[in-house]
């Protein structure tokens, strides 16, 4: 937009010297008035440079390890044609039909610390996103005359996106000789395709500027060479903040039409001249009302220190947050159940399918810091590569129905077979598993039912179920990376006005440098406080806070605005490498998670007890032990809270330890997405933290 602005001077010193050159003026595009506006017919070609902006870390369904990706470039081509109305006039309209491309590579480097030959070292990695889209777009302007060749356009962009493909891939930058990821390679996390989710509709505005040349005596063929910016404002990937905006330069070859200029009119009759009236006496108008009052908002904020929840927190004075690094180990147990939607034997989208092709580069143990929901929907590439792994394994597929399907008519286990066979399918042709280590069953309710007058029951009970004798097969997943621990773990912030009473709607707006964080916002007077829990952002978003900006923004009843003052939050970074620096003792903390409670029942079953047998193991003598358990949103408050403290009980005795800290948190906290039946299983849990100095 500046380059625009910085072209029109020069624009127009050209105007002048190329009016002057003969010492009269040339011909341009504005013409005399005529009967008819003359028409005008062109093409135009472009060239220039495609500018995506973004805020994502991932496409849907796509596995990845960047922390975010934030921008990227690349060439942009354009081709079309454009008709010129109301050529005759200062102010026209330019029509454009063409063809663009939108192509763009978005790059993200990442340092974290890697282990190599024994040694821990500084490593990088480049996450690499690479986009290649075209669009057919029509593009309305208004043509508004500035000098007597150069004129600016500006107007929308709307265009249908013709394709829009991705690759992706994980690179080892440094060490630059030496180090593999985990499958061996240097890359990882290889993908291409048709971008998963990708918006058919774009819409943008452009403004720019054009200059006029005639290319022949006649004054019919102009090249017009021009220059443009257009801002994207409509998402590339539904959902996402991906945008693409360009900048482009090319020129416009125009045929004008010409037409005769109409009769000479006779000169217009002299109208008699009108008396004389006399002048109004004016009226003293009353004073103007009163300004209504000032209305103004502050904001400040305080940090609070939380285990788990505000009823365990105290508060601290907000000086700074520091963001300390762990050694973190997680045992993750799979959910081994496949949820269907009513009537289907469809496997649902939200299930991570892969191709053949796909499987060759797959490897789950590289998902260290993969959401627990995320690493779930993995389950059949995971039990799929294990069946590869180990070729003993076996397994049998049970599939299920909520027992009113169908109308409790018969034939209901034959939707359970099919749900059953899909995922048979899925093992045998994906991952090549053969069929004499699947064993297909089906049945009606699952063994062990959620209720089935409850909906949320209901839809837990239309399920395929995969089990094995062999536990390598099915037992939970360890990882080792990096926690980023935030310390207060909860930001308080407490808005207020003069004027509360007249408050109808509010927003606290969080960001860093020119990122947006997080936005609250609210209908009605200020809230007395407002929490913001660190503990539940994404590890990539805590290990790369800067400064936190903060800014209250409120309307009253009047339509009166106010913006509170800036309130900065500094971010201190404790790392790895600064414990190992300065000699200091460093933790470890291992997180394990017992599931698959049966319903409404507090025993551990035999998966949780090789859960507990493993946790006590892991358990030292210096090691601090805390137990948390949880239970879903069905049931009552006080019932709830009483089946979570008596689950934690149970795995307190199972693994033999006298807690720290133990308390049942009922429904107070909900883990996971509770609208979702395997969010529900997996808040019916109980977590254990086990917190042990590291020995040098």
């Amino acid at each position: 937009m500046e380059g625009l602005i910085l072209i029109l001077p020069l624009l127009w010193t050209t105007d002048l010297q190329a009016q002057n050159a003969d010492n009269i003026p040339l011909p341009n595009r504005v013409v005399p008035a005529t009967s008819e506006a003359p028409a005008e017919f062109g093409a135009f070609v472009h060239g220039g440079i495609n500018i995506h902006s973004a805020n994502f870390q991932t496409l849907p369904g796509v596995p990845s390890c960047c922390p975010r990706f934030e921008n990227g470039t690349g060439p942009g081509f354009g081709i079309g044609g454009s008709y010129h109305l109301f050529a005759s006039a200062p102010l026209s309209l330019d029509l454009r039909l063409g063809y663009s491309m939108l192509n763009a590579a978005l790059r993200t480097n990442e340092t974290d610390t890697v282990l190599v030959k024994g040694k821990v070292t500084i490593g990088e990695f480049e996450h690499a996103v690479d986009a290649s889209a075209g669009m057919i777009a029509v593009t309305p302007m208004a043509d508004y005359q500035i000098f007597s060749r150069t004129r600016i356009l500006i107007g929308p962009t709307i265009g249908y996106i013709a394709y829009n493909n991705f690759s992706e891939r994980e690179t080892l930058v440094q060490p630059a000789n030496t180090g593999t990821f985990t499958n061996g390679m240097r890359t990882r996390n290889v993908y291409s395709g048709a971008t998963p989710l990708a918006s058919k509709f774009y819409f943008g505005l452009g403004v720019g500027v054009q200059y006029s040349l005639p290319l022949n005596v006649s004054q019919t063929l102009f090249a017009l060479p021009e220059a443009f910016y257009t801002w994207g404002l409509t998402p590339l990937v539904s959902g996402m903040n991906w945008r693409a905006s360009s900048v482009s330069a090319g020129v416009l070859f125009e045929y004008h039409l010409k037409s005769e200029p109409p009769a000479s009119l006779p000169p217009a009759p002299q109208l008699a001249q009108a008396p004389t009236l006399p002048q109004p006496v004016a009226i003293p108008q009353p004073p103007p009302p009163a300004p209504p009052p000032s209305f103004s908002v502050s904001l400040a904020a305080v940090g609070l220190a939380a285990a788990t929840v505000d009823s365990f927190a105290s508060t601290q004075p907000m000086e700074r947050l520091v963001v300390e690094d762990y050694i973190r180990i997680q045992y993750r147990p799979l959910l081994n159940y496949l949820f269907f939607d009513k009537g289907s034997a469809v496997i649902p989208l939200r299930y991570h399918a892969m191709t053949t092709q796909d499987v060759k580069a797959y490897n789950f143990h590289s998902f260290n810091d993969l959401p627990t929901l995320q690493l779930y929907y993995e389950i059949l590439n995971v039990i799929g590569q294990r069946l590869r792994e180990i070729p003993t394994g076996k397994i049998t597929i049970v599939g299920c129905n909520d027992g009113i399907e169908l109308g409790r008519l018969p034939g209901s286990k034959s939707l359970s077979r099919s749900r059953a066979l899909a995922v048979f399918g899925y093992l045998r042709d994906v991952w090549g598993v053969e069929a004499g280590r699947m064993k297909v069953e089906a049945r009606d309710l699952p063994l062990r039912p959620s209720p089935v007058d409850d909906s949320d029951g209901a839809e837990e009970n239309r399920r395929v179920e995969i089990y094995s004798e062999l536990w390598p097969v099915v037992e939970p997943i360890l990882t080792r990376d990096t926690a980023h621990i935030p310390k207060p773990a909860i930001l308080r912030f407490l808005p207020s006005s003069p004027r509360n009473n007249e408050v109808t709607e509010w927003d606290i707006s969080t960001g860093e440098n020119t990122r947006k964080l997080k936005d609250f916002t609210g209908k009605g007077s200020l809230p007395s406080h407002l929490d913001w829990d660190l503990q539940k952002e994404s590890e990539s978003m805590l290990g790369r806070l800067d400064t936190i900006q903060a800014v209250l923004e409120a309307t009253n009843n009047i339509n009166q605005t106010a913006e509170s003052n800036e309130v900065p939050i500094p971010v201190h970074h404790y790392t790895l490498i600064n414990k190992h620096k300065e000699g200091s003792i460093d933790t470890i903390i291992s997180r394990y998670s017992l599931i698959l409670f049966d319903f409404d029942r507090s025993e551990l079953n035999a998966s949780n007890r090789r859960i507990a047998d493993f946790v006590k193991s892991r358990i030292s003598d210096d090691s601090r032990t805390d137990i948390f358990g949880y239970t879903d949103r069905i049931g009552s408050d006080d019932y709830n809270q009483q089946l979570s403290e008596l689950r934690a009980h149970a795995t307190e005795h199972a693994i033999g330890v006298n807690a720290t800290d133990m308390k049942g948190l009922g429904r107070s906290v909900l883990l996971y997405d509770n609208s979702l039946p395997e969010g529900r299983f997996y808040s019916r849990t109980v977590s254990v933290v086990v917190t042990t100095p590291m020995k040098r």
